[in-house]
């Protein structure tokens, strides 16, 4: 009896197996049929299905940390008077933006009263001896050409002549002196005055009396220490003006990141107190050795402020890209699909004939991902129209389910 009951469960057995065995065959076939997608030619146009090939690009990675806004030390200079003198005016503000060559004060000093009145004594001086000269010089000449007649008429001698023609030329030379000095005159109070930034004045009832201060480069005033009225001397600082188109970002760095920075990478800087703004920069110094107290070191990018719209003390985050020799296989953003637990791709078949490839995803940038497994070099992926695949590969089992 047990025997017939064996022998019955096995014939059972072996009857259920072909249709267990069809149905794993099914399902295999029906996962493999949900992987590929072929649609018509017009419905490729009509969803703007677009080919990339999968090609290598260097690997990009992100070190982030912060970093802090400092002015560019070349760029910052102090601004002092070469005279001590009395503060007459001082028409800029703090804060205010003044061009090079731009007036920040005048001082009152008599030093320069002083050496324009005397250059101005001198030139009077001269041009009187220079009138003086000019009428001796005419004599002279008069002298000369009447003797020089006498002399050819056999009246008068060969000595009266001689001595006529030098009293002219001696006359001709002493005129030349007197031109040439009064040239030299004005040469060297310009000179003198212009150190002071001073243009002479010759008239006596105008003489020059106030010293310009004027900014060397353009810039913003960033210390102004005088008051109208007050005495200042050679050795104080009277403004202190900084260039603020271009300023110094100083990046803190932890040890872990410091082999990934070198000089010539690209900085990102998000100031905290400017939000949504983002500004860039390059690597320019890196420090040599850490800080003892932190143990962090610190590189320097320079920024382009040209919009003025950076300032020194202000903090934020720091992106610093890195570009490592590594390649991989890449793909854009618009080519990557996921569905559950599933990230994937579509490959181009051609001919309207399209398929599921799932990939195992890297890095990303802001334009697409680095792919680690998945895909080769040459493969065709759809890129712009892959959200269509998917819709078309999910309606096919949806409606398979039901």
């Amino acid at each position: 009896m047990k025997n017939y009951k064996k022998i019955f469960v096995l014939m059972i057995i072996l009857a259920v197996m072909p249709i267990m065995t069809a149905c794993q065959k099914d399902e295999d076939n029906q996962a493999e049929v949900n992987d590929f997608i072929e649609l018509s030619e017009d419905v490729v146009k009509e969803s703007k299905i677009e080919t990339v090939t999968v090609m290598e690009k260097p690997v990009t990675t992100t070190i982030t940390t912060t970093g802090e806004i400092k002015t560019d030390e070349d760029k910052f200079y102090s601004v002092s008077s070469m005279i001590m003198g009395r503060i007459t005016s001082a028409p800029v503000k703090l804060g205010d933006y003044v061009r090079a060559g731009q007036v920040l004060a005048y001082i009152q000093n008599p030093e320069i009263t002083r050496i324009n009145a005397e250059a101005t004594k001198s030139l009077h001086e001269n041009r009187i001896a220079i009138r003086q000269v000019k009428t001796r010089l005419n004599l002279a000449r008069a002298n000369y050409e009447r003797e020089k007649r006498l002399y050819q008429e056999g009246i008068s001698p060969q000595k009266d002549l001689i001595q006529a023609q030098s009293d002219y030329l001696l006359a001709k030379d002493d005129l030349a002196m007197s031109l040439e000095r009064e040239t030299h005159i004005k040469q060297e109070v310009n000179a003198i005055m212009g150190t002071y930034g001073v243009r002479p004045n010759f008239d006596t009832e105008n003489l020059a009396t106030q010293n310009p201060i004027c900014a060397m480069k353009s810039g913003i005033i960033t210390k102004k220490s005088i008051k109208l009225g007050e005495v200042v001397t050679p050795e104080q600082v009277l403004f202190e003006i900084t260039d603020m188109s271009k300023l110094w970002l100083d990046i803190t760095l932890y040890s872990s990141d410091i082999a990934q920075v070198e000089k010539g990478q690209k900085v990102e800087f998000t100031p905290d107190s400017l939000s949504g703004k983002k500004f860039y920069g390059t690597i320019d110094y890196i420090q040599p050795q850490s800080n003892d107290a932190t143990q962090t070191f610190v590189a320097r990018a320079f920024m382009d402020n040209s919009l003025s719209l950076l300032r020194p003390g202000m903090y934020g985050d720091i992106k610093i890209i890195n570009n490592h020799k590594e390649n991989k296989a890449y793909v854009p953003i618009s080519a990557v699909q996921k569905y559950g637990k599933e990230t994937f791709v579509f490959l181009d078949l051609g001919d309207g004939k399209y398929k599921k490839q799932e990939v195992v995803l890297g890095e990303r940038d802001n334009e697409g991902y680095f792919v680690n497994e998945g895909l080769n070099l040459g493969d065709k992926v759809v890129g712009n129209g892959s959200f269509t695949l998917k819709s078309e590969m999910l309606k096919s089992e949806f409606a398979e389910e039901d």
